[in-house]
């Protein structure tokens, strides 16, 4: 080949070389782009990498010390929980599915102390042979067996049964068992041992113990209530409501209160039962009697008990018995001191007003003798009378305090009057000092302040032989009220101190009875001191023998408003009765007839006087002519004076009223206010006093006379009537 062709064939090569090195080179220019990208992407992936990794390995260490903290947490929890289990009283444990141990307390592995069997992964059937055979359950009689048996065939109950075991030691556990969410159980026991003593102290209680829960759900009782509504028993059990177990004892007559009314009982004994703090007393249908008591709890529970009170209701049924028995012989007795007082006064009324009418007549010193002695026999024997009925009203409850304005000055004065004769006839002197300072119109009973003073005054002067009887009244005004102390001092023979109190004792004197100079009830001071303490006063007595004695009254009295009534003396004389006055005396007793016709002309008043002896006959004399003055006798045979007051009231319509005074010998309390609701007018105890006649027939007498009807209006008198005018 010639150079020509061999240089063009080369330089064909050539180029075709370099093409071949151009396209190489744009492929390795290509190929090293291609290289850088992919080496700026895998350098950027890698930068990505590592902080991701970096990232990462922080976040690990990040997890990794909260996994720690957490960790240490736990441990610190599960520590605290387990310190917890362990200081637990109460024993916890808890089994898995398949009834094997996972773990338990201190508390609860302490029933098996020194059983290393009893650990975490014992069957709960090991469990319970481990307490039968190891003695450590008191099973009280029942089969080992059956126990096993019986404890294991309650965790197959849902919910578990709550069960009471007694162990070795005396003590009383009460096991709570519950399933849990996977299967197993967790166990709790807790130590119940003081509340069962006190259960079984409930237990022996005589009474019924109940509580309730705040639905009214019975929550516990003992036997003894179960006992006590024996009826109702069935009934009765923890989760009954208080309304079911009374309308099951309705149905079984356990109530006898409630029958023919059980609806209305119910809602009653409901309502009872829901109030605060009521009590109750109930009758069951044996016929015994409880009380029944029921206090709210704070949880909105109710506790009760029930107390049989039969003995007790019969013992109150026999004290009410004995009461009215004693009511009726006190009323018997008030009866019979009436009555013998009735009777006694009805000659008393002859004795002591014929001497003192046979005393106004011209007798010589002998003759006056006589008659003052009957007089004062009848007087002294009048105050006996007196003293048994003012003890016996007393006793009865029966006396009344009045309260009217009286002037305690002259009542003061008025007894200093009554007792001076006596003073005088055994030469002492008599006092009264009444500052001129305190007041004098006071309100209260004037007349029991003149018995109290009589008989401490009348005590002085019959105890005194030589020196003086004083009267101090002395007081301060608190408010309205005046806090009044009279003293009552004397010289006379005085009281030895183991007497003092002696001396106010029921028919108790100063002196010995066998040797004492001295007459008397010795109820003076007794009925003295009984009148001062109804008045809400006070009395004591300071004495040595031989220097006389002190009695010191104390008695609060309101002071009255204006000026007392002026009060007439005993011993004054009466106005002048207006007389041609028309007076029916209605008296059985002959004697008593005497005395009053006799008084009544002693008093020189010009005096119609006609007589009826029993009720019948003063109505009929009040129809025969009607009278301007009745003096009624009250205890009369037939008619007695009650009946014919009536009887005359009725007769009179709306005309005008005839003045009916009461003339008897009853001098209980209670029969001046009987007699006049009875329609009379007045009232005149026996014996009759010729003073206190004048008074009530010029009192009553002047205001008839002024109302006296003409005689043409005097209605038209029966023919026989009119023949016996």
């Amino acid at each position: 080949m010639d150079v020509a062709a061999r240089l063009a064939e080369e330089r064909r090569a050539r180029l075709a070389a370099e093409r071949l090195l151009e396209l190489k080179q744009a492929e390795l220019f290509a190929a090293n782009r291609k290289l850088n990208s992919h080496a700026r992407q895998l350098s950027h992936e890698i930068t990505e990498t590592r902080a991701e990794v970096a990232t990462v390995r922080d976040e690990n260490l990040r997890v990794k010390t909260q996994l720690g903290a957490a960790h240490q947490k736990i441990e610190m929890v599960e520590g605290q929980l387990w310190t917890a289990l362990a200081c637990m009283r109460d024993g916890l444990a808890s089994f898995n599915a398949e009834r094997r141990m996972e773990i338990a307390n201190p508390a609860w592995l302490a029933l098996f102390d020194g059983l290393d069997t009893i650990r975490p992964g014992a069957g709960y059937a090991h469990v319970l042979d481990m307490m039968v055979e190891e003695g450590i359950v008191d099973l009280q009689g029942e089969h080992g067996d059956d126990w096993r048996a019986r404890m294991a065939a309650r965790w197959d109950a849902d919910p578990i049964p709550t069960e009471t075991i007694r162990i070795y030691t005396g003590q009383f556990l009460q096991l709570q068992d519950r399933h849990l969410p996977d299967g197993g159980v967790v166990t709790l026991s807790f130590d119940i041992t003081e509340l069962m003593r006190m259960w079984s102290a409930l237990e022996e209680l005589p009474d019924g113990f109940v509580i309730y829960d705040a639905d009214d759900r019975l929550l516990m009782c003992n036997e003894t209530y179960r006992a006590i509504y024996r009826l109702s028993a069935p009934a009765i059990h923890p989760g009954a409501s208080f309304e079911d177990i009374l309308r099951y004892g309705l149905e079984h007559g356990q109530y006898r209160e409630a029958a023919g009314r059980e609806e209305d009982w119910l809602a009653e004994r409901i309502a009872a039962h829901r109030s605060t703090g009521r009590e109750l007393e109930q009758q069951l249908g044996e016929g015994r009697w409880l009380r029944v008591y029921e206090r709210p709890l704070s949880d909105g529970g109710r506790v009760g008990l029930r107390i049989d009170i039969t003995e007790a209701k019969r013992i109150q049924q026999e004290l009410e018995e004995a009461r009215r028995r004693a009511e009726i012989a006190s009323h018997a007795k008030s009866t019979f001191l009436a009555n013998m007082s009735h009777e006694i006064r009805t000659p008393m009324n002859g004795v002591v007003g014929m001497a003192e009418l046979l005393m106004e007549g011209t007798l010589d010193a002998e003759q006056r003798l006589y008659a003052e002695t009957i007089r004062s026999s009848g007087e002294a024997l009048l105050l006996i009378i007196n003293d048994i009925l003012d003890y016996s009203k007393i006793e009865a409850e029966r006396m009344v305090i009045a309260a009217e304005p009286f002037d305690l000055g002259r009542a003061i004065d008025g007894v200093a009057r009554l007792l001076m004769p006596a003073a005088q006839e055994k030469g002492i002197a008599l006092r009264v000092d009444y500052p001129p300072e305190l007041p004098r119109s006071f309100i209260g009973d004037a007349g029991r302040i003149r018995q109290i003073l009589t008989n401490l005054v009348g005590n002085a002067v019959k105890f005194t032989a030589e020196g003086h009887v004083a009267i101090s009244v002395s007081g301060t005004l608190e408010g309205d009220v005046a806090q009044l102390d009279i003293r009552v001092e004397d010289t006379g023979i005085g009281i030895a101190r183991d007497k003092l109190e002696h001396i106010f004792g029921e028919f108790n004197q100063v002196e010995d009875a066998r040797n004492r100079s001295f007459e008397g009830t010795g109820l003076g001071l007794a009925i003295t001191r009984r009148l001062v303490g109804m008045m809400g006063g006070a009395l004591q007595v300071s004495s040595e023998p031989g220097t006389g004695a002190v009695f010191g009254l104390h008695l609060p009295l309101p002071v009255a408003g204006g000026a007392a009534e002026p009060e007439m003396p005993e011993t004054a004389v009466s106005p002048t009765a207006p007389p041609g006055l028309d007076v029916l005396l209605a008296e059985d007793n002959r004697t008593n007839q005497l005395v009053f016709r006799k008084m009544a002309e002693a008093l020189g008043c010009d005096l119609a006087l006609r007589f009826a002896c029993d009720g019948a006959e003063a109505v009929s004399a009040f129809e025969w002519r009607r009278p301007d003055l009745v003096f009624m006798d009250i205890s009369m045979p037939g008619m007695d004076g009650k009946e014919a007051t009536q009887r005359i009231r009725a007769l009179e319509g709306d005309g005008p009223r005839v003045p009916i005074i009461a003339v008897t010998a009853h001098a209980m309390s209670g029969d001046r206010e009987a007699l006049l609701a009875a329609g009379l007018d007045d009232y005149l105890t026996k014996p009759l006093r010729k003073a206190e006649l004048a008074r009530l027939i010029a009192r009553w007498g002047a205001s008839s006379a002024t109302s006296r009807a003409a005689p043409d209006a005097e209605p038209e008198l029966p023919a026989d009537q009119a023949a016996l005018e």
